[in-house]
């Protein structure tokens, strides 16, 4: 009788294994679901801010362009020192396109991911 209980033991503890994987499994999955769609909608709302702001710079360009065209008496004058301004920052942000922009985007995704796992953790 003690050799039956002892494998009906053995064998809940395989079914109680199994659940606890199972339970894992789903889990991490929810889990990187959950940071997916965080990252999904980091990206979205950042890009309607970039387009929004891009669009307000060329109202701000065009019109620094014309200021500039009147106080010089030649519009394409004023334009052109503003498309030569843009070309300067342009090849600036060329040059120290991997300064600028790793730091940048490896500090937003480890943001991110990690900020909700630190509140987890503290819960």
């Amino acid at each position: 009788m003690e050799g039956k209980s002892f494998f009906e033991n053995i064998s809940g503890l395989r079914e109680e294994l199994l659940h606890y994987v199972e339970t894992k499994v789903s889990y991490y999955s929810l889990s990187a679901f959950e940071k997916s769609v965080k990252l999904t909608t980091s990206l979205a709302s950042s890009s309607i801010i970039v387009l929004i702001l891009l669009l307000a710079l060329v109202f701000l360009s065009a019109a620094a362009g014309l200021y500039i065209g009147q106080l010089l008496e030649s519009l394409e004058l004023g334009l052109l020192i503003i498309g030569g301004f843009y070309l300067l920052l342009g090849i600036v942000f060329i040059i120290f396109r991997k300064k600028i922009f790793s730091r940048f985007i490896i500090k937003a995704m480890a943001e991110a991911f990690f900020h909700e796992d630190e509140t987890e953790s503290g819960r």
